[in-house]
């Protein structure tokens, strides 16, 4: 809370969509006292997103960029429980992480991240064919593992 009140924190919209999917899925596989914690937690992030950048025309231009460059995810797919992430979920998860990354190059943020390979790609594609992103840029990227 403290540092919020001293720094301004930026959030992608597609951050929140992805988070509240989290969230609601969460919910609807829980019952009891682990229903409240995760509703608790979903009402707290709600409270504390800081500045929500929205996905407007110049983000959706930056975004349509990436995935002409990049409409294939350049990372294996991820294993929960078990279970291998299919192909489907697989490439709207990219598609989501290509959003984030053209909300960053858009607002000129840096985007700190826990998925190197995914957004060192889109980094790498943007740094190598600037002539498709003439108003947008660099991408600028920090390792949550950097930051603990």
């Amino acid at each position: 809370m403290k540092y919020l009140a001293r720094h301004p924190v930026y959030v992608s919209a597609i951050t929140v969509l992805e988070r509240m999917r989290g969230f609601g899925l969460l919910l609807a596989h829980s019952v009891g006292p682990k229903k409240e914690q995760i509703s608790a937690a979903q009402k707290a992030y709600l409270g504390n997103l800081g500045q929500v950048c929205p996905v407007d025309a110049a983000t959706a231009l930056a975004g349509a960029g990436l995935m002409v460059l990049l409409p294939q995810p350049p990372s294996p797919p991820r294993r929960a429980h078990r279970m291998v992430e299919s192909r489907q979920d697989r490439l709207v998860r990219w598609r989501f992480d290509i959003l984030v990354a053209a909300t960053a190059l858009v607002t000129e943020l840096p985007l700190v991240h826990n998925n190197p390979a995914d957004f060192e790609a889109i980094r790498a594609a943007v740094e190598t064919s600037p002539d498709r992103f003439p108003k947008v840029g660099p991408l600028s990227l920090i390792s949550v593992a950097r930051l603990v």
